[in-house]
């Protein structure tokens, strides 16, 4: 049988990986729209349930040595007054791009088709999938479909046309810097300096001894920022953050702006399911978690640990339709908590601070 992955990223690669020995690995095929490490680099964070997860679909990998051990939270206000520091169940802060690499090597038995576009699915009369529709005309055949393809995913699109994205709620601007003696400083802890108004934060962690992920978290509604070119981020975070703390405006003094991603966050009309027929959504496809929850790259995992799980035996079209209602059923009441969980932290995120100082919004 074949699979075809739509979506070349975090959760398409783990998708392959995870597929690996089941009868849907033989004729394997990732497409994506662009070349690996193309994209500028970002941080980000693996919880336990996430190295939980990657341990099944990639047990090969020292994963939890492939990045920074973080086990300590550290809110900050905005000029640096210290609200709280406590520990936490320690994660893994790493490299995005260092990380994609490593799950397209486990994923290596997968053909990766890159460059390419969507253009649609072609249907069969019951309602299951033929065929990945490509722009150029052409198409690829297969027997489980997987949308890997994000929170903007064309496939979940396609097949569940309600799920309509709302507006931009949070907004960020994502970077690795070059910043060894910052790293050392970090250590194995996670700095959020927040704006005691609201709707404005920044997170610092390591991800190696010498490099620092950086991360803008801002309210669009208050904060406008008009283009993505690197002239306009530098200016645009000059303007946000000039008065912060010494270490903040020492880390964005290092930027290369040319190597940032802005991500805009919107809301996601959830799916009446996580799978229909044949096709099967997966990450942020299937939960549209808010960036900002650092949850996104989790569920992706523990996406893809289970389903690898559910069609390890898998044989025919009837058994990989059965696996994917199988694993809506089993994720869908995690897709719930999620959407509430980040409701409830947006809005935290966007009041003004209280008396007990900010929330921490990392709950993958």
């Amino acid at each position: 049988m074949r699979s075809v992955v739509v979506g070349g990223g975090i959760a398409g690669c783990a998708i392959a990986a995870a597929l690996r020995g089941t009868p849907l690995s033989r004729e394997s095929v990732i497409l994506e729209g662009g070349q690996p490490g193309a994209r500028p680099d970002a941080g980000i964070l693996l919880s336990p349930a996430g190295l939980r997860a990657l341990g099944s679909i990639a047990p090969e990998f020292d994963w939890r040595g492939a990045g920074r051990v973080v086990d300590t939270v550290s809110l900050r206000s905005r000029a640096g007054r210290v609200f709280f520091e406590r520990p936490f169940e320690a994660c893994v802060a790493i490299s995005q791009r260092d990380f994609t690499a490593m799950l397209r090597e486990a994923a290596r038995t997968a053909g990766f088709l890159g460059g390419w576009t969507m253009g649609g699915l072609e249907l069969e009369p019951d309602g299951n999938i033929r065929a990945v529709r490509l722009a150029d005309g052409g198409s690829l055949r297969g027997d489980a479909f997987f949308a890997c393809d994000g929170a903007r995913s064309r496939a979940r699109e396609t097949m569940f046309p309600q799920c309509a994205l709302g507006p931009a709620v949070v907004e960020e601007i994502v970077t690795v810097v070059d910043a060894p003696e910052i790293a050392s400083e970090l250590s194995s802890s996670l700095r959020r300096y927040h704006d005691e108004n609201g709707g404005l934060a920044i997170e610092i962690v390591a991800t190696s001894s010498l490099r620092v992920a950086f991360t803008l978290q801002f309210d669009p509604s208050r904060w406008r920022l008009g283009s993505d070119a690197p002239a306009a981020l530098c200016a645009f975070l000059g303007e946000t953050v000039a008065d912060w703390a010494p270490e903040v405006l020492s880390l964005i003094a290092r930027i290369d702006f040319g190597r940032c991603q802005r991500h805009q966050a919107r809301e996601i009309s959830p799916p009446a399911a996580l799978a229909r027929g044949n096709l099967v959504l997966v990450g942020d496809a299937a939960h549209g978690a808010l960036p900002f929850t650092g949850r996104g790259t989790n569920d992706a995992l523990i996406d893809a640990a289970l389903l690898g799980n559910l069609l390890a035996t898998a044989r025919s079209s009837e058994d990989v339709r059965e696996s994917f209602a199988r694993y809506s059923e089993l994720r869908e009441p995690q897709r719930r908590r999620t959407l509430q969980e980040d409701v409830a932290l947006r809005s935290a995120f966007l009041e003004p601070i209280g008396p007990g100082g900010p929330r921490l919004p990392v709950v993958a």
